[in-house]
């Protein structure tokens, strides 16, 4: 639901950047240059709230989110600062029953209804530039377009899950996150993406995690099982491929030799070193599809033996109930598990536990914030001053309230 609400807005801000600029241009004294455009006043803009979900319960929350930003980047200086309010049903916590349909795509039924909402504050910043071809034209930054983006989200998923992954662990399914850098408190400040302007916090209820990390042994079990699956679906269809009579190949191979015999019977050294090439890489279909048979089972020996090793060294090292980090699920080389947080991937289930269901709906029980920004000046400026000065332990105090 949620990336439905973005997708509308992202649709009608693109719609606006549609409109001509040249009724909202500010005519400079002095030639305009980017150091004016980055020292230019902005504004701070409200625009139309997505979604029909938006309560005045939600509304207040998002407002309350809305003055800590506003209070801490009061004057926005070389940007237009757009935001809106948006809110939806969440489905934290819900198991799943995957089934595959009829075309062999996979969907699932949920096994328990959600309990509460969601819902999110979202502000872009949006930077003032000088006009292309206009000496004297300074162009504000609202509608353009931009990748500086603050989002904080109330009682939303925890993690990427991939729509063709059916992994579950006690129907819950299994997603992945970056894993925490520093915790204090409740506030779980994750490890940012390599080489890219990306900030992640998760605000909890003290003393409670919202999610519970997949350990080694579990990710391994269900390792050997996919591949397992997996390597058996190559092999069936491998062994099921259809092949040619063996009276038809033979036909097949006597015109191809007769047809040595036509191009090159006058020259004996000639026709010979065709017809001995030819002979020795020959095969038949049942030859080609059980050599290709062979070559898939192997693989899956392979494959399946990097997993089983790696079980009995984490076994040997006691980490089969450690938290599983990876690269990318299921993939083993160069090596199984990633042991530097900056580049892993945390493997976990939310927590269907951790959810209060004594409150409202509406009541925030988790906060997840994301920050990206672009490469420009003010826009780095905003994030370093909401890292800096963003106070988290406010949006830790109302949850559960």
């Amino acid at each position: 639901m949620r990336v439905v609400f973005l997708l509308i807005f992202m649709i009608v801000l693109f719609c606006m950047c549609q409109l001509s600029y040249s009724q909202n241009n500010i005519v400079t004294k002095l030639p305009c240059t980017d150091v004016m455009a980055q020292e230019s006043k902005g504004r701070w803009i409200k625009i139309a709230d997505v979604g029909s979900y938006n309560t005045k319960e939600t509304s207040s929350r998002n407002d309350q989110i809305h003055d800590m930003v506003l209070k801490m980047y009061p004057q926005a200086t070389g940007v237009d600062a757009a935001w809106h309010r948006a809110a939806g049903v969440s489905y934290f916590g819900a198991k799943r029953k995957y089934k595959t349909t009829n075309d062999g795509g996979l969907t699932f039924d949920y096994l328990n209804l959600p309990h509460f909402t969601y819902y999110y504050y979202n502000v872009g910043l949006f930077r003032y530039w000088c006009e292309y071809g206009k000496t004297n034209s300074l162009m504000p930054g609202y509608p353009s377009e931009t990748g500086t983006w603050l989002n904080i989200i109330a009682n939303d998923k925890l993690g990427d899950l991939a729509s063709d992954d059916s992994w579950t662990i006690n129907d819950l399914p299994v997603l992945m996150r970056k894993p925490p850098k520093t915790i204090k408190e409740g506030i779980e400040f994750s490890y940012p993406e390599e080489g890219m302007t990306v900030y992640h916090v998760l605000i909890h209820r003290k003393g409670m995690l919202p999610y519970i990390p997949v350990s080694r042994k579990q990710y391994l079990d269900y390792c050997i099982i996919y591949h397992t699956k997996l390597h058996n679906e190559i092999i069936k269809t491998l062994e099921q491929m259809p092949v040619r009579s063996l009276e038809e190949q033979e036909k097949e191979k006597k015109e191809k030799l007769d047809k040595f015999q036509k191009q090159f019977g006058n020259d004996p050294k000639k026709l010979k070193s065709n017809v001995d090439y030819y002979l020795s890489g020959y095969q038949t279909d049942q030859q080609r599809r059980d050599e290709q048979v062979v070559k898939a089972k192997k693989n899956k020996d392979d494959e399946l033996k990097k997993f089983t090793d790696e079980m009995e060294k984490t076994t040997r090292e006691g980490l089969l109930d450690s938290p599983a980090m990876v690269l990318v699920k299921y993939y083993s080389s160069p090596y199984v598990f990633e042991t530097d947080p900056a580049k892993g991937l945390l493997l976990v289930t939310e927590n269907p536990v951790y959810i209060r269901r004594d409150l409202p709906k509406y009541v925030p029980q988790f906060f997840l914030v994301s920050l990206t920004w672009d490469d420009w000046a003010p826009q780095k400026k905003f994030a370093d001053i909401f890292r800096q000065d963003f106070p988290f332990e406010k949006l830790q105090a109302m949850i559960d309230k």
